[in-house]
C-alpha cells in the first residue's frame, strides 16, 4: 500500500509517500510532475496511492523538521525507490555529497567512473522522486550556475542558500 500526506515546510508545501519499507515520494514540482510521478508509483508498486497517516510519514516531517530549522545534515529515514541500476548509483552518490556543497553533473559523472556522463547524471537526477532527502539540488553546471530543478530554480537556490547559510560553508556562495 502507498499512504501519502502533505507535509507542511517553510519552503513550500511538499507531498510525501511511503511504502512499509519506506519514503517512496517527497515533491515539491508542478501539479502535473506530482501526477506523473504518483502515476508511476502506483505502476511501479501495483497499487493505488491513499491519503493517510504512516509512521515514516511521521519520521519524514520529523526530519524535515529538522533540516529546516538547521539542526539536521543527514536523513536517517529509509527509502524505497524503484530505480534502473544507473538511477540508483547516482542517487546513492547524491547522499554523499555533504550538507552545504555543491557538485557538478560532470563531478559527479567522473565519480561514477563515467567521465563525459553529465547529461546521463541530469536524466538520473530528474528523476529523483525524494528531493531533498536525495539532495538533487546540490548539482550544480560546471559553470556554478543552477540548470534543471523539478521543484524550480528558486527553490533550488533557497535549499542552496539554507544550507549554505547553516553549515558555514560558504562553498555555493563561492560557485555561484
Amino acid at each position: 500500500m502507498l499512504i501519502q500526506r502533505t507535509i507542511q515546510t517553510p519552503l513550500c508545501p511538499m507531498r510525501g509517500a511511503t511504502t512499509d519499507t519506506g519514503i517512496c515520494l517527497l515533491e515539491m514540482g508542478s501539479p502535473d510532475r506530482t501526477e506523473r510521478e504518483q502515476s508511476e508509483l502506483e505502476t511501479a508498486f501495483g497499487c493505488q496511492m491513499i491519503e493517510g497517516n504512516h509512521p515514516l510519514l511521521d519520521l519524514l516531517e520529523s526530519e524535515l523538521d529538522g533540516y529546516f530549522s538547521g539542526q539536521l545534515t543527514e536523513f536517517t529515514v529509509p527509502l524505497d525507490c524503484p530505480a534502473s541500476d544507473w538511477q540508483r548509483r547516482v542517487w546513492d552518490a547524491l547522499i554523499k555529497i555533504p550538507y552545504g556543497q555543491t557538485l557538478s553533473y560532470g563531478q559527479l559523472a567522473s565519480r561514477l567512473d563515467n567521465p563525459g556522463g553529465a547529461r546521463a547524471v541530469g536524466l538520473a537526477n530528474g528523476q529523483n522522486r525524494v528531493s531533498i532527502v536525495v539532495p538533487c539540488h546540490r548539482v550544480i553546471a560546471s559553470d556554478g550556475t543552477l540548470h534543471g530543478y523539478g521543484g524550480g530554480l528558486e527553490r533550488k537556490r533557497w535549499l542552496l542558500d539554507h544550507e549554505t547559510t547553516n553549515s558555514g560553508s560558504g562553498l555555493f556562495a563561492q560557485l555561484a
